[in-house]
């Protein structure tokens, strides 16, 4: 690849990426992080505002203002897309890594107005955190997760008692509206779902790890959310004058909604965690019947005496 070319391709990383070391930027275009510092260079003096931010997390930053050329993707790139996908998604190691960031970072350097709409999206219970302080958050573990790196965090626990983890990166997911970071958890040797928003601090380690070789995304993550979120329950639900907004998702694995009559609907689905169960029943207050199982008919009986102030 001559000069030119990995120039460009510094551009479209750095467009892709907040910052960059020289050495990740040397490792991805696989040459020297010397001659990383000559074509940062060379792009400085043809006009691109490349600035180097020091610290331990430094690097170089493209003002993305910069006048920058955009490049289509070849089919071969976008088939890498999409085969890389389902591949990091059901397997371990991504040996095609490199180039799929490649394809990934032409993506994202190409003039994203085209592609802006007037679609809003408004989270009604959004997180009582700065974005910033959230995006500092998930830039770290992405480069940890990209460089794999260990992360030494401390995390906020539901009992509010923070604790200490040593964390191997594997994946960053939404659910429920939450940045989650999937990782291996050195400190306790399991698997562990981790809160961005929790995360007291984090610091990235020189010290490297290696994927576990039986790990499989699918395991973890699927269209429902956190599959070791806790075990499966079947509920089956007696809705009143729901059936159109209860119709609109789903809900849990095997759903199945049928409509009795003019007002009442059968609603029933596999869902996880027990408490994110009765949270879920009682968000429908009266209009809401448990039918099954008996073990949640007692649960919504008893919440319901504790928010009304009566003995259990």
């Amino acid at each position: 690849m001559n000069k030119t070319m990995l120039c460009i391709e510094i551009l479209q990383l750095l467009s892709a990426k907040n910052i960059m070391s020289k050495n990740e930027l040397a490792e991805i275009l696989e040459t020297n992080p010397r001659n990383v510092i000559e074509y940062i260079k060379t792009l400085q003096d043809s006009g691109y505002d490349i600035t180097s931010v020091r610290g331990k997390y430094g690097g170089y930053h493209l003002n993305k203002d910069s006048l920058l050329p955009t490049s289509k993707l070849s089919q071969k790139e976008i088939e890498a897309i999409q085969a890389g996908s389902v591949f990091l998604e059901h397997q371990s190691d991504f040996l095609e890594y490199r180039s799929y960031l490649k394809a990934i970072s032409k993506v994202l350097s190409t003039n994203m107005e085209a592609y802006n709409t007037d679609i809003k999206i408004i989270d009604r219970y959004p997180l009582a955190m700065d974005k910033s302080e959230l995006l500092k958050r998930y830039t770290i573990l992405s480069e940890a997760l990209t460089l794999f790196k260990k992360c030494e965090i401390l995390y906020l626990s539901t009992k509010n008692k923070e604790n200490a983890h040593i964390i191997h990166p594997y994946q960053i997911f939404v659910f429920n509206g939450a940045w989650i970071v999937l990782a291996w958890n050195e400190t306790v040797h399991d698997y562990g779902y981790f809160k961005l928003n929790r995360i007291q601090s984090i610091r990235i380690l020189s010290e490297k790890f290696t994927r576990l070789k039986t790990y499989q995304s699918s395991d973890f993550v699927d269209q429902y959310g956190m599959k070791q979120n806790g075990e499966y329950y079947q509920i089956k639900l007696e809705l009143t004058d729901l059936y159109t907004v209860i119709s609109e998702r789903i809900y849990g694995k095997n759903q199945s909604i049928t409509k009795l009559d003019e007002h009442k609907t059968i609603l029933e689905c596999s869902m996880q965690n027990k408490q994110i169960i009765q949270s879920f029943v009682l968000g429908f207050g009266s209009k809401a019947k448990v039918l099954e199982p008996q073990w949640l008919k007692e649960q919504i009986r008893d919440e319901a005496k504790k928010i009304l102030g009566e003995e259990v």
